[in-house]
């Protein structure tokens, strides 16, 4: 069902990136928006959001009480930071009002289809290999949605969905966060990469979450697909068939090629076929088991679409990997630095450290988000890597690793003394397993700091 905000009034929860384009759309579409924020405007990011909706002419609210007169609104957009029951949230339902996420938003006014990939891990890297394959293919794509700090040209959802045409792709990495207000959300094309354990500080249980992932599937039908690999342990089959509904078009993979699938890539020891076309997996411009799995993904959700030709493999094999993903920063007296700043659970840590075939100097810590660490302690166990704990609670985080590794109140502390005792052979790897924590506000800007940190070092030898 498709949404027309022209004469409606709309509130806009969050003055964030999501938050100014829902606003900036609006308006663009006939309607009335109005933007809140509890922060007040004494800061850079606020300020900045503020004058971009004055000059596109919506109205916006700064230091915010949090709550809503559903009398003056129809409906509420929320940007994913927002708690479900966030006393906003509570007003407009308790009249009847609508809450969408900005995929719900985004969803409504778009006239071209949607691919949508969400999961715990690997989904920013799927979702850019999905779009580079559609590109190769000819294809008129976007990269889009809670995709951040790539390296790539993203856009917010809201602004791929109103610029795109009907012939376009909006490609779009999702969040569980965006899934919670999604309710007629139908993409063309959509696969889960894995559910395992994060953001247990908003979610009460596991279930929680790990069904939220699932709701990706929850309207689709036919005509549309589902792409899933079947050696994935977190996403069994039988959970898998009661959550995609039964005339949406299925495509299995194996990874592992251990188990037949239904799709147009297969895996042979270390030859993977790519809809006929044989390639050795040495041959990806891609690091770690997971990531021939990410590849494998994104072909099968870009063949469901789109013919497959050269362009598409020329494409896979182009690919330059993700800023803050296993992004190498280069070496040092034989040592490598590799900056995995969106390393943000303790799964990620374990599969990123595999990916790397060498004894690791691991910088791991920040706000742990209630995940447990012990699954990371138990992998370091039979490895030969050291670990470097940094950021707040440093006892709590080796009580679950289970060793008492080195801490230091900062990231710049961790990672000089890891460059002091790393040797020729081995690597120097920020995977902190955790969300930022001060001084960093984000990934991204964690990613920064580690970066100049490596370049400094770099340039001191």
């Amino acid at each position: 069902m498709k949404f027309e905000p022209s004469g409606k009034r709309i509130a806009v929860a969050g003055m964030g990136v999501s938050g100014v384009s829902i606003g900036k759309a609006v308006q663009a579409l006939g309607g009335s928006a109005t933007v809140f924020d509890q922060k007040p405007n004494d800061s850079a990011p606020v300020l900045k959001a503020v004058d971009e909706l004055d000059a596109a002419g919506v109205e916006a609210v700064t230091g915010w009480h949090g709550r809503l007169d559903p009398a003056d609104y129809e409906l509420l957009v929320v940007s994913p930071g927002f708690p479900q029951n966030h006393p906003a949230i509570r007003d407009m339902l308790s009249r009847g009002r609508e809450v969408w996420s900005e995929v719900e938003f985004a969803f409504r006014i778009a006239r071209a289809p949607i691919l949508a990939i969400t999961g715990t891990n690997g989904k920013s890297t799927t979702t850019v290999l999905l779009w580079l394959l559609l590109s190769g293919a000819g294809q008129e794509a976007r990269l889009c949605g809670n995709i951040a700090g790539s390296g790539y040209p993203e856009q917010t959802l809201t602004d791929a969905a109103l610029a795109a045409g009907a012939d376009e792709f909006l490609v779009a990495e999702i969040s569980s966060y965006q899934l919670e207000w999604a309710s007629t959300f139908r993409p063309r094309v959509a696969a889960i990469t894995n559910i395992t354990p994060d953001h247990m500080d908003r979610y009460k249980l596991f279930a929680d979450y790990f069904n939220t992932k699932l709701r990706i599937f929850s309207n689709m039908g036919a005509g549309d697909t589902a792409v899933f690999n079947l050696d994935e342990p977190s996403l069994p089959s039988d959970v898998l068939a009661s959550a995609i509904p039964d005339d949406v078009g299925k495509v299995a993979f194996s990874p592992s090629g251990s188990q037949p699938g239904t799709g147009s890539t297969h895996r042979s020891g270390s030859t993977l076929s790519l809809s006929g076309t044989s390639m050795s997996i040495e041959d990806l411009p891609l690091l770690g088991e997971h990531n021939v799995t990410n590849a494998m993904m994104a072909w099968e959700m870009a063949t469901s679409v789109a013919a497959p030709n050269g362009g598409m493999l020329e494409a896979l094999k182009d690919f330059r990997g993700l800023s803050n993903r296993m992004e190498r920063l280069g070496e040092r007296g034989g040592v490598l630095v590799v900056n995995n700043s969106m390393c943000t659970n303790p799964a990620a840590v374990i599969a990123s450290s595999r990916s790397l075939n060498q004894p690791q100097h691991l910088l791991i810590g920040g706000v742990t988000k209630n995940l447990d660490f012990a699954p990371v302690g138990e992998y370091l166990r039979n490895t030969p890597h050291c670990v470097y704990v940094f950021g707040p609670k440093p006892e709590r985080m080796n009580a679950m690793l289970g060793e008492h590794w080195p801490s230091y109140a900062t990231m710049d502390a961790a990672f000089d003394a890891a460059c002091k005792a790393a040797q020729p052979g081995e690597a120097v790897v920020l995977a902190p397993g955790c969300a930022s924590a001060e001084p960093y506000a984000n990934f991204k800007e964690r990613g920064e700091a580690f970066r100049a940190m490596a370049r400094r070092w770099f340039e001191s030898s």
